[in-house]
């Protein structure tokens, strides 16, 4: 009997159907695959002012010449909607310690290129960068359908750094917040603050989208999970192709479409590095309440989510609460990290003053003399 048992076993398991393929070559890799292939390509941004303030938020490595692609809420301060005064960015170490005196060693510094409050997409630069860098594939965000695997890295409130979360595409969502142009995806893949600008990448490790806000409650306090919004990676393409034709970003080695030409290109010489004038999306329409069974922090019709503006706040204070009826920016703020953070960048400030200041006192008294 015993015998006869075995006999069926393998004959089950020779006429089982075979496993699924793997997908084309290079495609479909393993999440831990995608973030060793494509981690060194993201950057934690950390921008600070003269007052106190600050945010962190994340960013992708578009080429090796140091452009960085993240949310313009990332870099821009809500008092003054201009960007802040110190930018310093951090690459990702070899060997994440988790502790963060280990792994943000080394900041680097960047100047903001271009900023669209509307798209929420901004521009920057390394301006000392001093080794090789890795940069992030741009894909084609058209290829993507409901229900593709995804992965996003960035560095989530009260989380770790360079943190690697997973799902898929929920949905695709037109003119997000009534923001002409600006086309997301919808997805359950894990994002909160900390996470903004850094990447939605597909199964083989290309970006698709940056990923900018999320809802968290309905206007009942009813609490919302899995609902994150990623602006497309072809959003990114024709905003870069309009306003900075001159980078050249990364393109995945599976597509063999050419880098995009655009229809009109800038001076990029004396292109002056301001956004268009900011325009906040509309208010949300409390007339019109959505049915029950829909996802009620999205007004109707559901493609058409109201994003609040980010608020800026200093890391130690916690950011007003949302809106219940809106989606929430994911505001870049990590206290348990970032303050410390913020507070040796802003030390080093006045301590540069300080020296200035010196210098300046020691030619006064030489002059006298």
């Amino acid at each position: 009997m015993k015998l006869f048992a075995v006999l069926c076993i393998g004959l089950a398991v020779l006429c089982a159907p075979p496993l699924a393929a793997a997908g084309p070559a290079g495609r479909d890799i393993s999440p831990r695959q995608i973030y060793q292939r494509v981690g060194p390509g993201v950057v934690l941004i950390m921008a600070v002012s003269k007052e106190g303030s600050g945010e962190m938020g994340t960013g992708s490595i578009l080429d090796d010449e140091g452009h960085i692609i993240t949310n313009a809420h990332v870099i821009l301060q809500s008092s003054t909607r201009q960007p802040y005064e110190v930018i310093h960015v951090y690459l990702k170490p070899a060997k994440i310690t988790g502790d963060p005196k280990v792994d943000l060693s080394n900041p680097l510094t960047a100047k903001v290129m271009n900023w669209d409050r509307e798209l929420d997409l901004a521009l920057l630069k390394l301006e000392d960068k001093t080794e090789a860098l890795k940069a992030v594939p741009l894909g084609e965000s058209s290829a993507v359908e409901t229900g593709d695997q995804v992965v996003a890295i960035g560095h989530p409130e009260q989380g770790g750094l360079w943190t690697l979360t997973q799902g898929v595409v929920s949905t695709v969502i037109a003119n997000l917040g009534e923001v002409q142009g600006k086309d997301v995806f919808q997805t359950d893949a894990s994002i909160n603050r900390g996470n903004s600008g850094g990447p939605l990448l597909n199964d083989h490790g290309a970006m698709i989208g940056i990923n900018t806000s999320m809802a968290r409650k309905a206007k009942d306090g009813l609490t919302i999970t899995g609902e994150n919004f990623s602006i497309k990676s072809n959003v990114v393409k024709d905003w870069l192709a309009k306003n900075d034709p001159d980078v050249r970003y990364t393109v995945p080695a599976q597509e063999t479409a050419s880098q995009p030409t655009p229809a009109v290109v800038a001076p990029a010489a004396d292109k002056p590095a301001v956004a268009k004038p900011a325009i906040e999306p509309p208010a949300a329409k409390p007339s019109i309440e959505p049915p029950p069974a829909t996802n009620p922090s999205i007004e109707p019709p559901a493609t058409k989510p109201s994003i609040e503006p980010p608020p800026a706040a200093k890391p130690s204070i916690e950011p007003p609460a949302a809106k219940p009826s809106q989606a929430k920016i994911l505001t870049p703020i990590k206290p348990f990290k970032a303050e410390d953070l913020i507070q040796k960048e802003i030390s080093e400030m006045e301590d540069l003053e300080k020296e200035m200041q010196g210098e300046i006192e020691k030619r006064r008294g030489s002059l006298g003399q």
